[in-house]
């Protein structure tokens, strides 16, 4: 007894089975379910198999219409198998599959003018490089060891010709379930890859699959870790009694009241400061340079607290940077984050939240704008077009109101008493 065929695109929603088995949807048109419940429209052709897209991205309707389109192209001889191939790559519909059929007749490229992937690759990554396309040496790092970790051993040998779309899905859907976050940057490499490859007539289509092509789990948001404001005192009892050296424990202090990056606090530079008024000057990111600059692109002064500015200038000044062990290179910004991890499960950027939550639960509370000023985070709506303060006294302010409370004299006298 034949199987039945499929008629409707809610047949096929519903339908489960056995990984890689296929049913037929009539005139040689096929679908085919995979383990991880995807299902893909399948063309066959003198026992050759074509892949015509993903169900649901392609309704039962248009794939049965590109069906019809690719048999009769094929009986007509205007293509062939292998062209259909690269043209569907491209082609969301039976009109696109003949608009491209009939303006490349013959789409099938040299063989002596194809390059590998990996070259191909290695090309996008030194231009992205010579570029200054990221400003962080971990972020410029990525791009290639994801791709040595996860792409090479699959697409590096093979001619950029060669390379289908089932090929690339077959291998990026697990690290879709497993990191999605490293499979999203990577995909989009790869298709900024074939895009070049596409506009110097290297292929006839970007076989790239798009982000909805792949099942993506659900994950919880990680935040970063922030400290409750209440504990504040605590930490900064806890960091005097530390047998840190004293240049840390001023960093960890400024890390505390300022909520800037473990990087910029680490790498600030005494040309930076000025002694005298207590202001440090961060600077804008020069091309190629994040680290110690500002990860917004402008530059941003703020006026310390008092106590804190006379701690800074008493501190020997051994090189260009004003927190050095060795006298020749900043402290490691990880040191930071490893010390506060020493008092609780916290980071230096979740500072940031600590501070905001401290504003918010103000007696009056905080104003937000300048609450947003403060750590010079982005503007959004009206405040973005309209509000250009800088607030600069008023956040000197604030700074020596939250010191106070950081250190925590009230909170003290309360302990004591009990």
């Amino acid at each position: 007894m034949r199987c039945p065929l499929f008629t409707t695109d809610k047949q096929i929603r519903k339908w489960k089975d056995k990984p890689k088995t296929r049913k037929s949807c009539g005139k040689g048109l096929y679908i085919r379910i995979f383990g991880d419940g995807s299902k893909t429209f399948e063309l066959r052709t003198k026992q050759q198999w074509v892949t015509l897209g993903q169900y649901p991205i392609l309704s039962l309707a248009d794939a049965s219409d590109i069906a019809s389109m690719s048999k009769r192209l094929l009986k007509s001889k205007t293509i062939t198998t292998v062209a259909l191939r690269t043209l569907m790559t491209r082609a969301e519909s039976a009109r696109q599959l003949e608009d491209l059929a009939t303006d490349k007749p013959s789409p099938d490229i040299s063989s002596s003018k194809m390059i590998t992937f990996d070259r191909a690759f290695r090309d996008w990554y030194t231009l992205q490089l010579t570029a200054n396309t990221w400003h962080h040496k971990a972020s410029a790092r990525f791009p290639m060891s994801a791709y040595q970790t996860h792409v090479e051993k699959y697409l590096g040998n093979l001619r950029l010709d060669k390379i289908s779309r089932p090929m690339i899905k077959k291998f990026m859907q697990p690290l879709f379930m497993t990191n999605s976050e490293t499979a999203r940057k990577l995909l989009g490499y790869m298709h900024k890859v074939f895009e070049i490859a596409y506009d110097n007539e290297l292929i006839t289509g970007n076989p790239c699959p798009k982000k909805e092509s792949f099942t993506v789990p659900k994950r919880k948001v990680q935040h970063s870790a922030s400290l409750h404001y209440q504990r504040l005192p605590e930490i900064w009892e806890w960091l005097m009694e530390t047998p840190y050296s004293t240049c840390v424990k001023v960093a960890m202090q400024l890390s505390v009241i300022t909520a800037h990056r473990a990087a910029v606090i680490a790498n600030m530079r005494w040309q930076d400061f000025d002694c005298e008024n207590g202001v440090w000057t961060i600077p804008e990111a020069p091309v190629g340079l994040s680290e110690g600059f500002m990860k917004s692109g402008n530059s941003f002064s703020l006026r310390l607290p008092s106590v804190l500015s006379e701690a800074l200038c008493a501190l020997p000044r051994k090189c260009d940077y004003v927190f050095t062990v060795d006298g020749l290179k900043p402290i490691n910004a990880e040191t930071l984050r490893r010390n506060f991890q020493k008092f609780d499960k916290i980071t230096t950027h979740g500072f940031r939240n600590t501070f905001k939550t401290w504003a918010l639960n103000q007696e009056q509370p905080i104003d937000a704008f300048l609450v947003d000023r403060y750590c010079d985070h982005a503007l959004t709506g009206l405040d973005k077009n309209y509000r250009r303060e800088d607030m600069f006294d008023q956040r000197a302010e604030l700074a020596e109101r939250y010191y106070d409370y950081c250190k925590g004299f009230e909170w003290f006298v309360r302990r004591s008493r009990s």
